[in-house]
Protein backbone atom coordinates (compact mmCIF):
# COMPACT_ATOMS: atom_id res chain seq x y z
CA UNK A 1 0.00 0.00 0.00
CA UNK A 2 1.50 3.34 -0.91
CA UNK A 3 0.90 6.14 1.26
CA UNK A 4 1.18 9.93 -0.05
CA UNK A 5 3.45 12.15 1.15
CA UNK A 6 2.87 14.69 3.78
CA UNK A 7 3.72 18.22 2.69
CA UNK A 8 6.90 18.54 5.17
CA UNK A 9 8.26 15.35 3.67
CA UNK A 10 7.66 16.60 -0.02
CA UNK A 11 9.10 19.77 1.24
CA UNK A 12 11.90 18.05 2.74
CA UNK A 13 12.53 15.60 -0.51
CA UNK A 14 12.45 18.74 -2.86
CA UNK A 15 14.93 20.60 -0.61
CA UNK A 16 17.13 17.12 -0.88
CA UNK A 17 16.81 16.92 -4.42
CA UNK A 18 17.66 20.93 -4.99
CA UNK A 19 21.21 20.32 -3.31
CA UNK A 20 21.54 16.86 -5.45
CA UNK A 21 21.21 19.10 -8.44
CA UNK A 22 23.31 21.91 -6.68
CA UNK A 23 26.28 19.28 -5.91
CA UNK A 24 26.04 17.70 -9.24
CA UNK A 25 26.04 21.49 -10.77
CA UNK A 26 29.24 21.97 -9.27
CA UNK A 27 30.89 18.85 -9.66
CA UNK A 28 30.49 19.48 -13.46
CA UNK A 29 32.16 23.49 -13.28
CA UNK A 30 35.32 21.51 -11.21
CA UNK A 31 35.92 18.82 -13.15
CA UNK A 32 34.93 20.73 -16.90
CA UNK A 33 34.72 24.50 -16.34
CA UNK A 34 32.04 26.66 -16.18
CA UNK A 35 31.26 27.18 -19.95
CA UNK A 36 30.93 23.30 -19.91
CA UNK A 37 27.51 23.32 -17.63
CA UNK A 38 24.47 22.43 -19.14
CA UNK A 39 21.40 20.73 -17.45
CA UNK A 40 21.85 17.66 -19.41
CA UNK A 41 24.94 16.59 -17.80
CA UNK A 42 23.34 17.77 -14.50
CA UNK A 43 20.47 15.37 -15.06
CA UNK A 44 22.78 12.46 -15.88
CA UNK A 45 24.66 12.51 -12.74
CA UNK A 46 21.12 12.81 -10.51
CA UNK A 47 19.39 10.82 -12.53
CA UNK A 48 16.60 12.82 -13.67
CA UNK A 49 15.55 14.28 -17.24
CA UNK A 50 16.26 17.68 -18.12
CA UNK A 51 12.86 18.39 -17.50
CA UNK A 52 13.12 17.06 -14.04
CA UNK A 53 15.59 19.67 -13.20
CA UNK A 54 13.44 22.26 -14.52
CA UNK A 55 10.88 21.48 -11.56
CA UNK A 56 13.62 22.89 -9.21
CA UNK A 57 15.46 25.58 -10.84
CA UNK A 58 14.00 27.34 -14.06
CA UNK A 59 17.21 27.78 -15.66
CA UNK A 60 20.91 27.29 -15.79
CA UNK A 61 21.57 30.84 -14.54
CA UNK A 62 19.43 30.31 -11.85
CA UNK A 63 21.34 27.35 -10.71
CA UNK A 64 24.28 28.98 -10.91
CA UNK A 65 22.72 32.02 -9.04
CA UNK A 66 21.95 29.27 -6.01
CA UNK A 67 25.73 27.71 -6.31
CA UNK A 68 26.99 31.02 -5.84
CA UNK A 69 24.73 32.09 -3.16
CA UNK A 70 25.42 28.78 -0.75
CA UNK A 71 29.16 29.73 -1.58
CA UNK A 72 29.26 32.51 -0.19
CA UNK A 73 27.30 32.04 2.73
CA UNK A 74 29.95 29.81 3.32
CA UNK A 75 32.60 32.28 3.25
CA UNK A 76 30.37 34.30 5.10
CA UNK A 77 30.89 31.84 8.62
CA UNK A 78 34.49 31.96 8.40
CA UNK A 79 34.10 35.88 9.46
CA UNK A 80 34.43 36.00 13.08
CA UNK A 81 32.02 37.76 14.80
CA UNK A 82 33.03 39.63 17.17
CA UNK A 83 34.46 42.92 16.15
CA UNK A 84 38.19 42.60 14.75
CA UNK A 85 39.04 46.32 16.78
CA UNK A 86 38.56 44.20 20.61
CA UNK A 87 41.10 41.68 19.94
CA UNK A 88 42.99 42.08 16.59
CA UNK A 89 45.13 38.76 17.03
CA UNK A 90 42.57 36.36 18.09
CA UNK A 91 40.16 37.94 15.19
CA UNK A 92 42.83 37.16 12.45
CA UNK A 93 43.78 33.68 14.36
CA UNK A 94 39.98 32.76 13.98
CA UNK A 95 39.69 33.97 10.68
CA UNK A 96 42.60 32.49 9.17
CA UNK A 97 42.18 29.19 10.79
CA UNK A 98 38.42 29.15 9.65
CA UNK A 99 38.58 30.61 5.95
CA UNK A 100 42.21 27.97 5.73
CA UNK A 101 40.19 25.05 6.55
CA UNK A 102 36.39 26.12 4.69
CA UNK A 103 38.97 26.24 1.41
CA UNK A 104 40.44 22.66 2.15
CA UNK A 105 37.36 20.78 2.90
CA UNK A 106 35.41 22.59 0.09
CA UNK A 107 37.29 22.87 -3.50
CA UNK A 108 33.92 24.01 -4.72
CA UNK A 109 34.96 27.81 -2.87
CA UNK A 110 37.56 28.00 -5.82
CA UNK A 111 34.96 28.64 -8.02
CA UNK A 112 34.08 32.11 -6.23
CA UNK A 113 37.66 33.50 -7.49
CA UNK A 114 37.56 32.61 -10.92
CA UNK A 115 36.83 35.45 -13.21
CA UNK A 116 34.48 32.38 -15.31
CA UNK A 117 32.50 31.56 -12.90
CA UNK A 118 31.76 35.42 -11.89
CA UNK A 119 31.08 36.16 -15.68
CA UNK A 120 28.03 33.36 -16.08
CA UNK A 121 26.37 35.06 -12.81
CA UNK A 122 23.36 37.12 -13.57
CA UNK A 123 24.26 41.20 -12.56
CA UNK A 124 22.85 40.75 -9.05
CA UNK A 125 24.69 38.09 -8.13
CA UNK A 126 27.55 39.75 -9.29
CA UNK A 127 27.13 42.39 -7.29
CA UNK A 128 26.75 39.99 -4.16
CA UNK A 129 30.01 38.33 -4.41
CA UNK A 130 31.81 41.48 -5.00
CA UNK A 131 30.12 42.58 -2.03
CA UNK A 132 31.55 39.44 0.06
CA UNK A 133 34.59 40.30 -0.84
CA UNK A 134 34.66 43.54 0.05
CA UNK A 135 32.97 43.12 3.41
CA UNK A 136 36.27 40.29 4.14
CA UNK A 137 38.80 42.59 2.83
CA UNK A 138 37.29 45.47 5.21
CA UNK A 139 37.03 43.24 8.49
CA UNK A 140 40.56 41.97 7.52
CA UNK A 141 42.26 45.19 6.64
CA UNK A 142 40.75 46.89 10.25
CA UNK A 143 42.16 43.67 11.97
CA UNK A 144 45.47 44.23 10.67
CA UNK A 145 45.38 48.25 11.53
CA UNK A 146 44.32 47.51 14.55
CA UNK A 147 46.80 44.99 15.34
CA UNK A 148 48.99 48.17 14.40
CA UNK A 149 47.25 50.55 16.31
CA UNK A 150 48.19 48.62 19.76
CA UNK A 151 51.54 47.75 18.51
CA UNK A 152 51.08 43.86 17.96
CA UNK A 153 51.94 44.06 14.34
CA UNK A 154 54.92 44.82 12.47
CA UNK A 155 55.32 48.73 10.90
CA UNK A 156 57.40 48.38 8.36
CA UNK A 157 54.81 47.44 6.38
CA UNK A 158 51.56 49.28 5.36
CA UNK A 159 48.01 47.81 6.70
CA UNK A 160 46.99 46.94 2.91
CA UNK A 161 50.32 45.30 2.23
CA UNK A 162 50.29 42.98 5.03
CA UNK A 163 46.34 42.51 4.43
CA UNK A 164 46.88 41.16 0.85
CA UNK A 165 49.88 39.41 2.05
CA UNK A 166 47.91 37.11 4.49
CA UNK A 167 45.33 36.92 2.13
CA UNK A 168 47.57 35.46 -0.45
CA UNK A 169 48.80 32.90 2.39
CA UNK A 170 45.15 32.02 2.83
CA UNK A 171 44.23 30.96 -0.58
CA UNK A 172 47.25 29.50 -1.43
CA UNK A 173 45.42 26.12 0.07
CA UNK A 174 43.49 26.40 -3.22
CA UNK A 175 46.81 25.43 -5.65
CA UNK A 176 48.29 22.53 -4.15
CA UNK A 177 49.71 21.99 -7.22
CA UNK A 178 52.04 25.10 -5.67
CA UNK A 179 52.18 24.29 -2.70
CA UNK A 180 52.26 20.32 -2.92
CA UNK A 181 55.41 19.80 -0.33
CA UNK A 182 53.23 21.73 2.77
CA UNK A 183 51.24 19.92 4.78
CA UNK A 184 47.99 21.76 4.38
CA UNK A 185 46.95 22.39 8.27
CA UNK A 186 45.14 25.52 9.15
CA UNK A 187 47.04 25.95 12.39
CA UNK A 188 50.25 25.82 10.38
CA UNK A 189 48.65 28.40 7.90
CA UNK A 190 48.33 30.55 10.85
CA UNK A 191 51.65 30.52 12.42
CA UNK A 192 52.56 31.51 9.17
CA UNK A 193 50.49 34.30 8.69
CA UNK A 194 51.27 35.15 12.86
CA UNK A 195 55.19 34.94 11.18
CA UNK A 196 53.93 37.33 8.52
CA UNK A 197 52.33 39.73 11.01
CA UNK A 198 54.68 40.08 13.68
CA UNK A 199 57.99 39.75 12.52
CA UNK A 200 60.23 43.16 11.07
CA UNK A 201 62.36 42.81 7.54
CA UNK A 202 65.78 43.13 8.52
CA UNK A 203 67.27 46.33 8.22
CA UNK A 204 69.46 46.83 5.25
CA UNK A 205 72.99 47.83 5.57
Amino acid sequence: MTTALGPQKRRRKGAERREEILNAALEVCLEEGVAALRTEKIARRVGLSSGGIFRHFSSKKVILSALAERLCARLEATLPAFPAEEDPLSWLHQFVEARSRALLQDAGLGLLFSREFEKALPQEDKRALRSQFSKTWEALLGAVRAAQSQGIARQDLQAEELAMAITALVQCVLWPALTRDYNHDPEKVWRAALDLLTRPCPEEG
